[in-house]
């Protein structure tokens, strides 16, 4: 008889522990979840509001859309609540905050809460990010190629008879630079 107390208090402890374990990491799969995938499916959204060509003064329609895509593109079976907690129209800049609701294996409700920063105007940004880098060859164009703001740009493979690479005012090109603007070097 004191062996099957045993055994069923056993039982009910080890039952115990399993759900106190799958609610934990229920938890934290869900946390980690949202957390990873959030930036991801905020850029897509935002990308593909900016394809529609909306204005940021029509805010009320881009703010519901926004909301509504955002919550299609966020991949679960819970509930989510999509806030936008400030909105800066001079900065482009938004905040989100999404909360997930689901149900932990013992029947509780539990909830996860992810917040970021959206730039509304992604294509501004990066046109203000990038840099247009020409190469010259007896007066036509070698090689052109975009550059992001602070990275360097390589060397392009010189054609024969060419030395090097030299600016506009005769100095010359040092690929070891970051690139701040737009530049322009011929083959000396």
């Amino acid at each position: 008889m004191k062996n099957i107390v045993l055994v069923i208090t056993s039982a009910i402890i080890g039952v115990l522990t399993l759900a106190i374990v799958m609610t934990v990491g229920g938890r934290e799969v869900r946390s980690m979840d949202i957390n990873s995938n959030l930036p991801a499916a905020v850029e897509q959204t935002v990308a593909n509001l900016a394809e529609r060509k909306y204005t940021i003064a029509d805010r009320n329609e881009y703010l519901a859309d926004f909301m509504e895509d955002l919550a299609a593109g966020l991949d679960t079976d819970s509930d989510i609540k999509v806030e936008i907690t400030n909105v800066d129209l001079e900065r482009k800049m938004m905040g989100v905050k999404v909360t997930e609701t689901f149900d932990h294996p013992n029947g509780r409700q539990g909830s996860v809460t992810c917040e970021r920063t959206v730039i509304l105007d992604p294509a501004e940004s990066v046109k203000d990010s990038e840099y247009k880098v020409r190469f010259y060859v007896s007066g036509h164009l070698y090689k052109a190629c975009m550059v992001l703001a602070g990275e360097t740009v390589n060397e392009p493979v010189k054609p024969d008879g060419i030395s090097g690479w030299q600016d506009e005012n005769g100095y010359l090109a040092d690929f070891g630079q970051p690139v701040t603007q737009d530049l322009t070097y011929y083959a000396y």
